[in-house]
């Protein structure tokens, strides 16, 4: 009795092994929201109190909603193949996100160094100004 147990327990450990593997694969392509997020954001939480009013955290608590949503829809798909290109396209997707808002946070830095530079204020006088630019593009060179 006791080699017929050690036995089927030898020939079902590799079978277990086997499944679990299998079910490891699947799970692998799932992208997982620490991949796209800041380390700040990684576990963020819906904004309460005085957070209601940071526009950051509420830009990535409605990321990870969208994104757990997406997470959802694709789990719901049973196809391995069709599962798999849910799981890369909400990777594409979270990457160009990722590259949008990086892409607004560098226009914002660049702004805040080079303030805009004071313009002529002979150019600016409406009507003056605009009458004088408009009369001496039509001049001739002479003249100007």
């Amino acid at each position: 009795m006791k080699k017929i147990f050690v036995l089927s327990l030898l020939l079902l450990t590799p079978l277990c092994a086997l499944a679990l593997d299998k079910e490891a694969l699947v799970n692998t392509d799932e992208p997982q929201w620490k991949d796209f997020a800041p380390v700040a954001y990684k576990d963020v939480k819906e904004p309460k109190g005085l957070a209601k009013f940071n526009d950051v955290i509420g830009y990535w608590y409605k990321r990870r909603v969208e994104f757990d949503k997406g997470i959802e829809t694709c789990r719901e798909i049973e196809n391995a193949e069709d599962k798999t290109a849910c799981y890369k396209e909400l990777k594409v997707k979270q990457y160009q996100k990722n590259a949008d808002y990086n892409a607004r946070i560098e226009a914002m830095e660049r702004q805040k160094m080079n303030p805009q530079q004071m313009q002529d204020p002979t150019s600016n006088m409406y009507p003056l100004g605009g009458i004088i630019d408009t009369f001496t593009k039509f001049q001739p060179s002479e003249l100007r």
